[in-house]
């Protein structure tokens, strides 16, 4: 993926949340789970999730050793959805590959996760088949730079925990809330302030207003409660991520248009799509709307 000069190009590799969805009744808004990359010029990609959208972004990578495949790896935290695309990245298997991952937990930790899911009896191929240079990092409070970049944790409600991620950028900035169920007050208030006066704000959309008294406590919120997140920050644009594993393409062009009503500046998360930010100017590169209307 190549962004236009210094643009902040954001391109959805996965967009489902919980599990994969190769249904075709799901397939237009996308079934691979959650991984989104994020490139500012020419630097190399920011990519924030490893569901099994990333063996799509790996697909579209090449690795050799005139043109390694260099990249950093966000995790927000390690449910199976967010980490099982992983194995299958091919690039990893390359030893001309380099990447830089980061979480908000210790280094040595980070590295004891991702080795967990390699080994028997979960995958046949040890982690130690891992050909890549990996550097583990932690991601402090205070944040980090990657390239031209500025990254910011912000904690979320989720069981087991997770971190969202801001990201500023000279063209632009991002905030990533995905895994995230409204309702306590201090936590939200932490992410309207690290939203404030955002260009686009990704939020956990998994459940309809009148499914989530249902599902209170499972870590996921609503598209209701994304729009007032985004009223609240004062964010240009908003976008709807980690949808339902059950719902079906038809239900997101009424989502979108209840979603509009509440905040003009809403679009839906789609696998192989892109935004450009440039400035305040923010271009979809390909339309997220007419298929699922």
């Amino acid at each position: 993926m190549k962004s236009a000069g210094n643009d902040l190009t954001i391109r959805c590799w996965g967009v489902r949340g919980s599990i994969p969805t190769p249904d075709k009744d799901k397939l237009r808004v996308g079934g691979n789970t959650p991984c989104i990359a994020l490139q500012y010029g020419s630097e190399p990609q920011v990519i924030i999730d490893a569901g099994t959208g990333l063996r799509l972004l790996g697909i579209n990578l090449s690795s050799t050793e005139d043109q390694p495949v260099e990249a950093n790896i966000l995790f927000s935290h390690f449910h199976w959805d967010h980490i099982q695309g992983l194995p299958f990245f091919g690039p990893i298997y390359s030893p001309h590959s380099r990447f830089k991952l980061y979480s908000a937990l210790s280094a040595e930790r980070l590295e004891h996760i991702l080795g967990s899911q390699m080994k028997s009896p979960y995958f046949p191929v040890s982690y130690s088949s891992v050909r890549a240079q990996f550097e583990y990092n932690q991601v402090g409070a205070n944040g980090c730079e990657i390239g031209s970049l500025m990254i910011r944790p912000v904690q979320l409600n989720h069981p087991d925990g997770a971190w969202g991620y801001r990201v500023d950028s000279p063209a632009g900035s991002v905030i990533y809330v995905s895994d995230h169920e409204h309702g306590v007050a201090a936590i939200d208030e932490m992410i309207a302030r690290e939203a404030s006066g955002v260009t686009l704000l990704i939020y956990d959309a998994h459940f309809k207003p009148e499914e989530y008294p249902r599902f209170k406590g499972w870590g996921h919120s609503t598209w209701l409660e994304g729009t007032r997140l985004a009223q609240r920050a004062g964010a240009d644009h908003l976008l709807l991520f980690h949808h339902s594993p059950f719902r079906k393409d038809q239900e997101f062009g009424t989502i979108l248009k209840e979603a509009r009503q509440e905040f003009r500046a809403t679009e839906l998360a789609r696998e192989d799509r892109s935004i450009r930010l440039s400035g305040r100017e923010y271009c979809i590169l390909k339309s997220v709307v007419e298929s699922v209307s």
